[in-house]
């Protein structure tokens, strides 16, 4: 076995030496075992760790894979890469899986000591997890600096897939999230073009967002998801905590459970004031601070398990052109993010040349 390793020099100068951001390429599960037990944790340089996965699928060990980031020492974890020398990269999130095989979740990013450092998750499927801790928060997905001590840097989760993951609850009512948790002290969490479908959880079926300050979550799309706790009287898709407020720009929430006590977000309160633009949600608890340019539509999805948009959707050019959290470069199968006048809802942008849709 071994793992490619380079060393890129970077411009910044700590106690003298140069940071550097240290690239592994990672082609099997066991690579990415060792990779993640490898991340900087030297308290005299600012060494970033970067991990490219290359396309294929990978079934994760006893517990998932885990890794820690510490002070002054920025993540990325970024698949698709299509070469042995992970040098060239296809940016379509499909390509690359990492599955839980049911038995575990899929990754866990823990922060120590409250780090500084920027975590930066792009390009994966997370498929298949299963995430139950007795005493402490679980995802079945994707859990990123939760429980304390969170994160302090900046949390970037961009363009993934997460789908048939499963959050169960732990002793005392631990926090059991489906797909995504992910927690910051840090400036911004943000969260944006990812799919969330077909996750389960007693509550917050597909994600879970914690920070004392600025959450943006823009173009994503929650389809199929299940909150499963019939005795909690309010349950929903995607939960959030955040005195700040949360900004929801351009999401798609259709299609998930449905019922007595359950809606795709919850405004209410204190700690769940959310500022929306162009959002299509089905069912919504609470009245947000602010409501720009609502809809509560059928999608018009091309197929009940492909959720890009049909030709005649009315979510096609209907989103805000500047989402707070800014822009990724390219959508979920690494098109072109903006194909038209302005932004498409959800986490794909379509691209139909002829009005009958023809592409």
């Amino acid at each position: 076995m071994s793992i490619s390793l380079t060393f890129v020099s970077a411009l910044l100068l700590t106690h003298g030496a140069v940071a550097t951001t240290q690239v592994v390429c990672v082609g099997s599960a066991s690579e990415l075992t060792d990779a993640l037990a490898a991340l900087s944790t030297s308290a005299s340089n600012n060494d970033a760790d970067e991990i490219r996965i290359r396309t294929g699928t990978y079934f994760a060990p006893a517990g998932g894979w885990v890794g820690a980031v510490t002070n002054n020492h920025d993540l990325s974890v970024a698949g698709g890469y299509v070469d042995a020398a992970c040098t060239q990269e296809a940016l379509d999130a499909s390509l690359t899986v990492l599955d839980g095989n049911h038995a575990s979740g899929v990754l866990t990013i823990n922060a120590n000591a409250i780090p500084n450092s920027t975590i930066h998750i792009s390009g994966l499927t997370f498929q298949n997890g299963n995430g139950s801790s007795p005493f402490q928060s679980s995802a079945g997905g994707l859990k990123v600096g939760d429980p304390g001590p969170i994160a302090g840097g900046v949390v970037l989760i961009e363009r993934n897939i997460f789908q048939h993951n499963v959050g169960v609850a732990g002793i005392g009512g631990t926090e059991a999230v489906g797909g995504l948790l992910a927690a910051t002290d840090g400036p911004n969490l943000i969260v944006r073009d990812n799919l969330f479908f077909d996750n389960s959880a007693p509550n917050s079926a597909a994600a879970f967002f914690y920070s004392d300050n600025a959450i943006d979550v823009a173009n994503n799309t929650f389809a199929g998801n299940q909150s499963t706790d019939a005795a909690q009287a309010q349950r929903v898709i995607m939960d959030f905590f955040t005195p700040t407020g949360m900004k929801l720009d351009n999401n798609i929430f259709w299609d998930n459970s449905t019922g007595a006590g359950i809606a795709d977000i919850d405004v209410s309160g204190s700690v769940r004031h959310a500022d929306l633009r162009n959002n299509d949600i089905q069912a919504m608890s609470g009245t947000p601070v602010s409501s720009t340019g609502a809809l509560s539509v059928a999608p018009g999805f091309i197929g009940s398990t492909n959720f890009r948009l049909s030709a005649s959707s009315p979510l096609i050019d209907a989103g805000v052109s500047n989402p707070n959290g800014g822009l990724s470069g390219v959508d979920l199968d690494g098109a072109q993010r903006v194909d038209g006048a302005t932004l498409d809802l959800g986490a794909y942008e379509s691209n139909y040349i002829f009005v009958d849709g023809f592409e």
